[in-house]
């Protein structure tokens, strides 16, 4: 019993703390060194829609004000769909030199993307999200890193608008806060494992046919590019700010489907966890895969503390503790710090549960998508 103590408590520790800590004390000690400079490049910037006429015009306002050449951009917009006004709106900006690609029916963001690469004209590609905003340096901040050959890619920063959500989605910030310093802590060294879908830059070259059906496309697209030999660094001063609300109900949703594109890329990218092909494995696991046991490691320190009796004892009932006081937290939508933080980890922990459900029963019946085995769908089309 103590000695499964002690391993459930070392893999909790390990996956908690101890990794993130590895990672920023390797970015202290062996920093690894980034050329950068001021050049500006031709860059096409991706942004894929559906539905969106209430906030597309806003979108792309912000994305033609970029301090950044205008004669360098192209802005490609991939509807996915879209039955609304979202079409004739992006039509009526071409003078902005806005292009439209018009996917005829929903196919999902993967095959979006995959058409929005095809009809791109520069090696260097800058994705986004309608919802979000670019701040007005974000092209140049992420294109300076370019400079450097062994960069293949750069996540900028997304920054939730203060003061929104409640109860445990309003403790996502704090976890945020975490993955940006541990992305940052990656980056320093070599590569952060993956990048930001509302704001990350990549070389062309480093773009292969994204799998239909594909959740984290912004995992997937940049590991891609670490297993071909490059670098995907993490610029947190380059930054996307996204003033949604966020509620419990919704973060769940949200947790669900992200834990579960974890998941996912074990049948899409099995190569991933392959410690012969992929460099940074022991990050990719580290990072990525123990979360999706979390649960497994508090249920394992939970049960042999209790059993292995003596000084586990305590570990045991401070967690019994813990865990009583995150379900008060969740059910009162406690608005402390401590109280956030306890039910934002209870809200991981069930979403975690929920993710190995739904991949375990094979319930992938909530993401639609098409058939994306070539380029751009049949049916897509660039708009004039």
């Amino acid at each position: 019993m103590e000695v499964l103590a002690i391993f459930f408590l070392a893999m909790l520790a390990y996956a908690v703390v101890g990794y993130p800590l590895l990672q920023l004390a390797l970015g202290k000690l062996r920093p690894a060194g980034v050329e950068t400079d001021d050049e500006p490049r031709p860059l096409s910037v991706i942004i894929c829609v559906r539905d969106e006429e209430r906030q597309i015009s806003k979108r792309l306002d912000n994305l033609v004000s970029m301090d950044y050449p205008r004669e360098l951009v192209q802005t490609i917009v991939v509807s996915d769909g879209s039955v609304d006004a979202t079409d004739e709106i992006v039509r009526s900006r071409a003078g902005d030199g806005v292009e439209l690609v018009r996917l005829p029916v929903p196919s999902g963001k993967a095959v979006a993307l995959n058409a929005g690469v095809a009809v791109a004209k520069h090696d260097l590609l800058l994705f986004g999200d309608a919802r979000q905003s670019f701040a007005p340096d974000v092209a140049r901040r992420l294109v300076s890193h370019f400079a450097d050959s062994r960069v293949g890619g750069v996540s900028g920063r997304l920054v939730i608008a203060p003061d929104e959500g409640d109860g445990a989605a309003a403790g996502v910030g704090a976890y945020w806060d975490y993955e940006v310093r541990l992305r940052t802590a990656e980056a320093a060294t070599d590569s952060a494992m993956g990048a930001t879908g509302a704001i990350y830059a990549l070389r062309r070259e480093c773009f292969r046919t994204v799998p239909e059906g594909t959740i984290l496309d912004d995992l997937l697209v940049p590991m891609r590019a670490v297993m071909d030999g490059y670098r995907v660094l993490y610029d947190p001063d380059a930054v996307a700010v996204d003033r949604k609300p966020v509620h419990d109900r919704g973060e769940l949703a949200r947790k669900v489907r992200t834990l579960y594109g974890n998941l996912q890329l074990m049948r899409l990218a099995p190569e991933l966890f392959s410690p012969l092909r992929n460099r940074l494995w022991f990050r990719f696991v580290s990072h990525k895969m123990l979360r999706l046991f979390l649960p497994l490691f508090f249920a394992g320190s939970l049960i042999f503390c209790l059993l292995a009796g003596g000084v586990f004892t305590l570990f045991g009932m401070i967690q019994l503790a813990c865990w009583l006081m995150a379900c008060i937290a969740y059910a009162t939508s406690s608005g402390s710090l401590p109280g956030r933080i306890l039910s934002a980890l209870l809200l991981l922990n069930a979403a975690v549960v929920l993710a190995w459900h739904r991949f375990l029963s094979g319930r992938d019946d909530v993401w639609t998508a098409a058939s994306s085995n070539q380029q751009a769908p049949p049916g897509a089309e660039k708009a004039r």
